[in-house]
């Protein structure tokens, strides 16, 4: 028998790197190979099957998450660089169901005043002092 190999039982939990939520998450056996190892998974959090893989792997080309942040600074500079600009304009309160465009001035309860930098299909981009978010609009069953 093969070192690092896996071979529990079809439908028992083993908790393994899902390939969809990118996170490690129970997953229930659904496939064995001819060899009797797990060779398939469904995770029990999103529900997609995807191919077993043992801790010591990684799905290959993913770039990790924070890797792609920049500097907080830079989102200081671009933020302020912005409400600069855009002082004049009054501030607009953010809503679920409202409709915004780019250049927008808002204010989040959460996450305070931002300015709208792209607009579209029912999605807006807005910076914030603490960085970029994207934002939902324009949805008739909700509102923030």
């Amino acid at each position: 028998m093969i070192k690092d190999k896996d071979s529990t039982p079809v439908a028992k939990t083993v908790v393994t790197m899902c390939t969809r939520c990118e996170m490690e998450l129970n997953h229930m056996v659904v496939v064995h190979n001819a060899e009797g190892f797990v060779e398939r998974v469904k995770c029990n959090t999103c529900g997609s099957e995807h191919k077993y893989r043992r801790d010591k792997e990684k799905p290959p080309g993913k770039i990790a998450k924070k890797t792609i942040r920049t500097n907080k600074g830079d989102f200081t500079k671009t933020f302020e660089k912005l409400a600069e600009k855009f002082k004049e304009k009054e501030p607009v309160p953010y809503s679920m169901s409202g409709s915004f465009k780019n250049d927008d001035v808002i204010v989040h309860k959460s996450f305070g005043m931002g300015i709208v930098t792209k607009a579209s299909n029912h999605k807006i981009e807005v910076v914030f002092s603490d960085g970029p978010r994207v934002l939902v609009c324009e949805r008739k069953d909700m509102d923030s």
